[in-house]
């Protein structure tokens, strides 16, 4: 069956009077002309249509004509529109997201943690070398076009996402301190066309060793926000978690 036939078909006023009738149970062509006020042949020629397209049935016995409903085409129809209604983890996301905006005020206080499958060396690498950072250092949906990170206090730090639409968006800060394979400390602050930050950003990642694998903690402070950059403030937390799911799947 045509799913998208098969609703068009539905949707059509008469057609979906129809439907209702047939709900009911199974009935002559003539019974539902008579409860529509309608003429025979008009009424038969949606009951073609419907037939068609597979959700109704008409069984020809004899001079007689029924038409039912066919139950198994509509379960169909219903599997496909409960797929349609399934949350996703982005709608979710979403509708985080949409909280945290309407909620935004000029700061923001995050802290994440993550229990990692690699050695505190190799989470260290993720973190340090740009290469393996722009390999997860993304939200969901966008992709890293430049990424520059080094683990040397006053090294510079710069992170350009693309978005699915095209639109770039532009952080950039320099490493404040660095404690070589367990802590770096960098701004990593949005800015504007002309590099002037919108607003100030502070990164703390710790590594230690835990059970064979790496705890992550994550602290990431945010203040002098405006009413304008609230988006990008309430943005903060949903992609920092999804970026560290991200870091932790690579890591598996």
């Amino acid at each position: 069956m045509d799913v998208q036939q098969a609703l068009a078909a539905i949707g059509e006023p008469t057609r979906f009077r129809i439907m209702n009738l047939l709900a009911a149970g199974p009935r002559t062509v003539g019974e539902v002309a008579g409860m529509l006020g309608a003429l025979q042949p008009q009424t038969t020629k949606h009951l073609q249509l419907l037939e068609n397209v597979g959700v109704v049935d008409i069984e020809r016995l004899g001079r007689r004509r029924l038409a039912c409903i066919d139950r198994d085409a509509i379960r169909e129809l219903s599997d496909w529109l409960s797929g349609m209604a399934s949350a996703t983890p982005d709608d979710d996301a979403l509708q985080q997201y949409a909280a945290a905006v309407r909620s935004a005020g000029a700061t923001a206080d995050i802290v994440l943690e993550r229990t990692l499958p690699a050695a505190p060396e190799v989470v260290w690498r993720a973190w340090a070398d740009p290469d393996e950072a722009a390999r997860w250092w993304a939200p969901r949906h966008f992709a890293v076009v430049r990424c520059t990170v080094a683990p040397h206090p006053g090294a510079p730090v710069e992170l350009v996402l693309r978005e699915g639409d095209g639109a770039e968006y532009r952080s950039a800060g320099v490493v404040r301190s660095v404690d070589d394979g367990r802590r770096i400390v960098f701004d990593l602050s949005p800015v504007d066309v002309t590099g002037r930050p919108l607003f100030e950003v502070v990164v703390d990642a710790v590594l230690a060793p835990s059970d064979g694998g790496t705890t992550l903690r994550v602290h990431v402070t945010a203040a002098g926000a405006d009413a304008a950059a609230a988006p990008m403030l309430a943005g903060l937390e949903p992609g920092w978690s999804q970026q560290l799911d991200r870091l932790r799947e690579l890591l598996q």
